[in-house]
């Protein structure tokens, strides 16, 4: 992480929320030794064209204000963005993303049996890899041993990456959106990467407000992103402290609501949704999709949604305009905002004060969440 980058956004932490609540990176140990990147059997496939992108001096929460401020829409691949001969959740994927114009890529985290932390959707291996049974039952040398599969059903040659490789592959060339599957816990994610001193780097994923809240009072530092459906679900954030400006809304599957994107923009909240049945159907309409003012746009095709919207040229462009931000610009923006924040309290929850969000925006309170 960027020094000066990381003293200002801590320095803007401590202002925008009073305080921020301390904890201890948990410790994970594994039984088994990941192989080397570097390993014949690990080797990845560098894609022609990959872009190199200077988020070790922006930060991926700056980058992402650069991307609402200035009106550009970045994809997300979804399972890695998987095509025919390369698997969901497969380097070769996350390589083909990255050049095809994707900026984040969305993995999916499980565990092996001897807790190594790898990249896989299902709770099984049917679907994905030549293997049977339970992902978590099998040791990650059993795991390193099978062959994933496209989405074909054809076997791809490639074997079962690591979520430490996989950051490895996107370090100074993308955003990993991490989805944790039910074999894994959050400070087993935390660990690696923090390995990798990656946490400006990546988003984690959440499912729902309060395990936002624990995430982030487990890890301050965390940028997060979470389904918001109502007013209550932004004031129990605020209440707990959560800085908007570590947060991603995710707006669920379709074409977008721009009223409640411009409220969230009022507030500082970048969105995300995708429509994957769209895609599937070819109904999709990227440009619609993007004019309704996602920050980011999840997809299945990543090369035909960044055709559709230009997104390399849009990404050059808005990583030569997104400078490293004083601290002062956010501590600005957000007193004028959200107003007094709430003060610490000695109880573990803090109690929330008179909101400010009702008063902010009227299209969040009256067109929005009816």
């Amino acid at each position: 992480m960027n020094t000066s980058y990381a003293s200002a956004l801590g320095s803007w932490a401590r202002n925008m929320v009073c305080a921020l609540l301390l904890t201890s990176l948990a410790a994970c140990t594994t039984t088994s030794q990941e192989p080397a990147m570097d390993s014949p059997a690990q080797a990845t496939v560098e894609a022609p064209g990959s872009h190199t992108i200077p988020l070790a001096d922006i930060g991926t929460a700056a980058l992402l204000d650069c991307a609402r401020e200035q009106g550009v829409t970045l994809l997300q691949a979804h399972r890695a963005g998987p095509v025919p001969g390369a698997a969901e959740n497969s380097i070769n994927a996350i390589n083909r993303s990255l050049t095809d114009g994707a900026l984040l890529v969305e993995i999916d985290v499980a565990r092996s049996a001897d807790g190594v932390l790898v990249l896989m959707h299902d709770d099984t291996l049917d679907r994905t890899t030549t293997g049977t049974g339970y992902v978590n039952a099998q040791s990650y040398a059993a795991l390193s041993a099978l062959e994933l599969k496209d989405n074909a059903g054809m076997a791809t040659g490639e074997p079962v990456p690591t979520l430490a490789q996989a950051l490895q592959v996107l370090d100074g060339r993308g955003i990993a959106q991490l989805d944790r599957k039910r074999s894994v816990n959050v400070a087993e994610i935390a660990a690696v990467v923090e390995a990798r001193d990656a946490f400006d780097k990546v988003v984690f994923i959440t499912y729902t407000v309060p395990e936002a809240i624990d995430l982030y009072r487990q890890f301050p530092q965390a940028l997060i992103s979470t389904g918001i459906n109502s007013l209550n679900d932004l004031e129990a954030l605020r209440a707990a402290g959560v800085p908007f400006g570590q947060l991603m809304a995710w707006l669920g599957l379709g074409h977008g609501n721009v009223e409640l994107d411009q409220a969230l923009a009022e507030l500082g909240i970048e969105s995300s949704y995708g429509d994957f049945a769209a895609e599937r159907d070819g109904s999709v309409d990227y440009r619609r999709m993007a004019d309704n003012g996602g920050e980011v746009l999840s997809v299945d095709h990543v090369r035909a949604a960044a055709q559709a919207l230009d997104a390399p040229d849009a990404v050059s462009r808005l990583l030569a305009d997104c400078p490293p931000p004083p601290a002062s610009r956010f501590q600005a923006g957000w007193s004028a905002m959200l107003g007094p924040q709430p003060q610490p309290q000695p109880q573990p929850q803090p109690q929330p004060q008179q909101s400010s969000i009702a008063g902010t925006s009227t299209t969040l309170q009256q067109q929005v969440f009816r």
